[in-house]
């Protein structure tokens, strides 16, 4: 296809297209399909790259959405991916340079992290081998602190006594955790008692806490206990239209901020579309 008839939109969709069946483009590989230059080609990939869509390496680029599979299930990568995001997206928005943070394990996390792009002088502790290999390629200003401890089968994620002592030894400014499940009467809940134990570290060990949980959630109880909303400062969903978390909000002693993070309009064709966020329930002003 001639130059003249290629748009940055066409280049990039086949690009996507290309990376759903491969696990990686080169650039002469889009250069020999449109006839453009390789700096055309660097300039598609950084805007993939930008929006979260591809992870560049020498001489081409990757699927972001092959190596999240790498960790974790698919069927996990393919839940509420857009509610994730939001949420993942606003609560990036929470961190300051500077700051010294603790990322949970799971795909929300991967999410926050992929949106620190922009944070300089940030240190990221965490036990999540994705979060870590992500953010030592894609994010310069910033340093990993990766946990010890036992890598869990088929998760790549650390877990163990030596994963809570790593931490136990670690102080952040802001730590943001997830959970399987928030019911009003049980607070929030995880499906493995390593789980409830090095998040309950995790909250312990930071000057402000944040829950990331998507909607799907609410009224939900896995296993063990690890929380209460009384232990966060700020909690970020995607939703709460019949009041489940303003409506346990008003009971509880603390009262954390409780943030509405949802998807702003396109601002054209082959925008990124991003994400406006809003408070609904402030009582602490922590983060206003």
């Amino acid at each position: 296809m001639p130059p003249e008839e290629s748009s940055p939109a066409e280049r990039q969709s086949f690009i996507l297209e290309w990376l759903d069946s491969n696990p990686s483009i080169a650039v002469s590989d889009i250069r020999n399909r449109f006839g453009v230059s390789d700096v055309t080609v660097r300039h598609d990939l950084i805007a993939l790259e930008s929006a979260g869509r591809v992870r560049r390496v020498r001489g081409g680029a990757v699927s972001l959405a092959r190596t999240m599979l790498m960790s974790y299930p698919e069927e996990r990568i393919n839940f509420n991916v857009e509610a994730k995001d939001c949420i993942a997206r606003s609560a990036a928005g929470l961190v300051e340079d500077g700051d010294v943070i603790i990322a949970d394990i799971g795909t929300t996390a991967y999410q926050f992290v992929r949106h620190l792009v922009g944070k300089k002088g940030i240190t990221i502790i965490t036990g999540d081998l994705s979060i870590a290999h992500f953010a030592s390629f894609n994010l310069p200003n910033a340093e990993v602190m990766l946990l010890g401890g036992k890598v869990r089968k088929e998760h790549l994620y650390l877990a163990g006594a030596m994963t809570l002592d790593s931490m136990s030894k670690l102080y952040a400014d802001r730590a943001f955790l997830s959970c399987d499940g928030f019911h009003r009467d049980h607070g929030f809940t995880v499906e493995h008692d390593f789980s409830m134990t090095i998040k309950q570290t995790y909250i312990a060990n930071s000057r402000q806490s944040v829950m990331m949980l998507d909607s799907s959630k609410f009224g939900r109880t896995s296993f063990y206990r690890f929380s209460a909303l009384d232990d966060y400062d700020v909690v970020v969903t995607d939703s709460d239209e019949e009041g489940y978390l303003s409506g346990a909000l008003k009971k509880s002693a603390h009262a954390p901020q409780l943030v509405i993070a949802s998807k702003a309009a396109s601002d054209g064709p082959g925008a990124v579309r991003g994400t406006t966020s809003h408070t609904i329930w402030n009582p602490t002003g922590v983060f206003s």
